[in-house]
């Protein structure tokens, strides 16, 4: 799970301190969770007798403990029971409990984000829980098979790998990898039928049909929003409490899970409790109310950087729309990358799409549309320019630029000497100059300006995102590399854009990644003061803001203002225009009804819209005077360029011209010393698809050495148990050798799994390899360790990853393992990122695709791809 499901899983303990189920944090102080987990918690019953249904009403008032483990070890926090809606309702399914904390939220505890199930292709989807089963927090990756009636669907794990959903896993919330939302709560576990005695089916509730709250946005993703205080609405299913004691039978009069679930009425006391939520992806609510017309659906898919900032928008059109207190559309806004959705239009987002492995890139073979999300009506590619041949597909309707921003070099106003900087912040370097004033120190020699002024060096440093994942970085490059020689590129621009970005543990990332990092280090009043950065106009509002930045940023909160960003505008400096894409489908899969929404939604973007869209820190076309986001407070000049219109906004966006930029950093960029550790302990023989998890990392070492550089260096490590010392170290790091690689595939096919999981030894020996002394300079030093499991086989040791040169840690974790595993005193995610690496979390049957990724952002020759 990544950042907010983990912040959000609590454990439920009994008087005795045994932990008994599970429940999750659903705003700042309620949590939900399953009826019998709180009864085992409160009297000792594992469950209700078949004369004796769940009594949510019996245990109002009760007060139990919840632990956060994967946050915090410690003091365990209070939550007393609050009461149903209505007892007495023969339709309640009785299985349903809402908790509320009455001691003070621990630290670093955040609410979950919210999809609904089958919008976004959730059947035969990954999903992961983690629950405590024999009173011990364990990870279930398993499949969501589909709908059992009466709102409950099934899930699933057809393998001997792992847990199996069992009791300790009630009241767990359900992970979809894909879609990055909790999709539902883990109920109960089929006691009665199993397909397989060892492969016991599990049940949750949709959160459709779970009491979460109406007003939980922005960001909307809804498919059913009437009302801003709708009816919560529940379902029924499976008996309830069967999660308590394996093997207990059904209880009698137990309702059929065909059964049809009715509207609950939320109390007025209720609803103030629930006022103020925290955002999240996604907004999920109930039928409507009695005279509200059915309301259009609109499926948006945004840039991932710009998600928030849409979900925001959105949830202001629909607000705006509105009729009476009805909805009259309902927006379902997802993430999905320009590539992405470029593909599944060049395929007619059909289902059956994919390339076969014949295509030259085995390592996706089982690619579809429909995993990046529901087919949209509406795109927003954020700094991605549209090329030619998309703009002429069929299926693209039109485009028009709503919004732009510039893009300019944030500076920390603790490092800003108004009387030294202000003149240049508003007069006309270029961005070579301005780079060269930032990056260099005072003792440098000056950087002369082309009207010949010499503009002394003041030492900021500056860091910039990944140009082969950031399109705004593609665009500073052309400006960046403008009259600098193919010699002096390097020395003078690419080298000390490194030095800042490895000595401050910056990522090589996207440009929400990168600004991540930057808060962390606003946030660290012990750090540094952090470097200049370059990023948009608009993403640096919301850094001051204090908003979150990009899907995976859990860091929130406003820089002090001495680390707060102030913008610097160079010269013709290129800007990203927001450009809205109506699509077009066939009548069978969008409605005139979507396509006239659509319409309304892009009139809406030029008129009353753009007020929010200047909120939000763009530029508007029509609106001089400056948004409630382009103020000096937040750092920008909010007369820009109005007052200044010698300052212009270069096109950077021409393809050819971004083609020669990618070409000149390719041959600037440093080479990579890679060194990759599969996990081969047993568990890497669990099924995945198209093989064993070993099969598919295997796979992706065959595709990964295509990518390989002439510069660049690979090493090959398998750890386990089973093949200590050199018998794990089948290739040292060295360059390219086809023969040798050969031999590797050949030794790792043969290679059987088994034995335990040395994983923190893993990573120290591999630090100290690439530290070696005597090894060559100049080199982007990575450990990638693929792993699905916990470390179960080195001690008491904990790997040393500071030091120098520096190493960046990449991990891969499949199956059981997880980035919130704790190395000593921190998660496994905190010690990647510390790193300037990251740990990812992905399914098993795509391993082979994403070690592709990962070896094409590391490698030089990955980087042409």
């Amino acid at each position: 799970m990544p950042d907010d499901a983990e912040l959000a899983v609590a454990g439920v303990r009994n008087a005795a301190g045994a932990v008994v189920g599970a429940a999750f944090l659903i705003d700042r102080h309620l949590l939900l969770t399953c009826t019998h987990v709180v009864r085992a918690a409160l009297t000792g019953e594992v469950s209700p007798t078949p004369d004796e249904p769940a009594d949510t009403a019996s245990l109002s008032g009760g007060q139990v403990e919840v632990v956060f483990p994967l946050v915090r070890r410690g003091r365990p926090a209070i939550a007393v029971v609050l009461p149903p809606d209505d007892p007495d309702d023969p339709d309640d399914p009785g299985d349903v409990t809402v908790l509320r904390l009455v001691t003070p939220v621990p630290a670093g505890i955040r609410p979950v984000r919210l999809a609904r199930p089958g919008e976004s292709g959730t059947r035969d989807r990954v999903c992961r829980v983690f629950g405590f089963p024999g009173g011990k927090g364990r990870w279930f990756e398993g499949r969501v098979v589909g709908p059992v009636g009466g709102g409950w669907m099934q899930l699933a794990n057809p393998t001997d790998a792992g847990y199996q959903i069992q009791p300790g896993y009630s009241g767990a919330p359900v992970w979809d990898h894909r879609v990055r939302c909790v999709v539902g709560m883990i109920v109960s576990a089929d006691q009665r039928t199993r397909p397989q005695l060892e492969y016991p089916a599990a049940f949750m509730i949709p959160i459709r049909r779970l009491p979460v709250p109406a007003t939980f946005g922005p960001p909307l993703v809804v498919t059913r929003w009437r009302q801003p205080f709708s009816r919560w609405r529940t379902g029924s299913g499976p008996p309830a409490g069967q999660l308590a004691r394996p093997g207990t039978p059904a209880p009698a009069g137990t309702p059929s899970p065909d059964a049809v679930a009715r509207p609950r009425r939320l109390r007025p006391g209720w609803i103030a409790a629930l006022v103020a939520v925290l955002a999240g992806i996604c907004m999920v609510a109930p039928e409507p109310l009695p005279g509200c017309p059915p309301a259009a659906e609109l499926r948006v898919a945004v840039a991932p950087d710009d998600l928030l900032t849409y979900q925001t928008v959105a949830a202001a059109f629909q607000r705006s729309s509105a009729v009476r207190g009805c909805r009259t559309v309902n927006m379902f806004v997802y993430s999905a990358s320009a590539e992405e959705v470029a593909k599944g239009l060049r395929h007619d987002w059909s289902a059956s799409a994919g390339e076969p492995a014949s295509s030259g890139r085995p390592a996706v073979p089982g690619w579809y549309p429909a995993d990046v999300g529901p087919r949209p009506d509406v795109w927003f590619p954020g700094a991605e320019p549209l090329d030619d041949q998309l703009r002429n597909l069929d299926s693209v309707r039109d485009f028009e630029t709503v919004a732009w921003s510039p893009l300019v070099l944030g500076v920390p106003r603790g490092l800003v000497d108004a009387d030294r900087d202000d003149l240049d912040r508003q007069r006309s370097l270029s961005w070579p100059e301005l780079f060269g004033k930032a990056s260099r120190s005072a003792t440098d020699p000056p950087v002369v300006t082309g009207g010949g002024r010499p503009v002394p060096g003041v030492g900021w440093q500056v860091v910039r995102p990944d140009p082969t994942l950031s399109p705004e970085a593609r665009m500073v490059d052309v400006a960046l590399y403008q009259d600098v020689g193919t010699t002096q590129l390097r020395r003078q621009v690419e080298q000390p854009l490194e030095r800042t970005q490895d000595a401050r543990g910056y990522p090589l990332g996207t440009l929400a990644a990168v600004l991540c990092r930057q808060r962390q280090l606003a946030q660290d009043p012990s750090a540094p003061m952090p470097p200049a950065v370059i990023t948009t106009e608009q993403a640096l509002v919301r850094f001051n803001g204090g908003h979150r930045l990009g899907d995976a940023c859990a860091e929130l909160g406003r820089p002090t203002p001495h680390r707060s960003l102030v913008a610097f505008y160079p010269k013709q400096t290129p800007g990203v225009e927001h450009r809205v894409v109506r699509l077009h489908w066939p009548d069978a899969v969008q409605s005139p009804v979507a396509r006239s929404t659509a319409d309304d939604f892009r009139r809406w973007l030029a008129g009353p819209g753009r007020d929010v869209l200047r909120t939000e820190g763009f530029r508007v076309a029509g609106r001089d005077e400056p948004g409630s986001g382009l103020t000096e407070t937040n750092g920008v000049l909010p007369d820009w360029p109005l007052e200044n219109p010698q300052w212009q906004l270069a096109d950077a966006a021409d393809a050819a011209v971004l083609d020669t930029a990618d070409r000149r950093y390719r041959e600037a960029r440093r080479p990579a010393r890679v060194l990759l550790a599969l996990d081969s302990s047993g568990s890497m023989l669990a099924p995945a698809g198209r093989g064993t998890r070993f099969d598919l990392a295997v796979d992706g070492v065959a595709t990964a050495l295509g990518q390989l550089g002439v510069r660049d260096e690979v090493g090959v490590w398998t750890f386990s148990t089973a093949y200590p010392g050199a018998a794990g170290r089948p290739r040292p790091v060295g360059p390219a050798d086809p023969a040798r690689d050969a031999a590797l595939l050949a030794r790792l096919r043969r290679t059987v799994p088994s034995g335990d999981t040395p994983l923190h030894r893993t990573i120290d020996d591999g630090f100290r390899e690439l530290r070696r002394p005597g090894d060559p300079e100049g080199y982007l030093r990575a450990l990638v360790v693929l792993t699905d499991g916990r470390d179960t086989a080195s001690g008491d040791l904990v790997p040393r990853l500071d030091g120098q040169p520096p190493v960046r840690l990449y991990v891969l974790a499949v199956g059981e393992a997880s980035c919130a595993d704790r190395v000593r005193d921190r998660a496994l995610r905190q010690a990647a990122r510390s790193t300037g690496g990251e740990c990812r979390e992905v399914a098993a049957e795509t391993i082979d695709q994403r070690l592709t990724e990962l070896f094409a952002q590391l490698w030089e020759k990955g980087a042409e791809q």
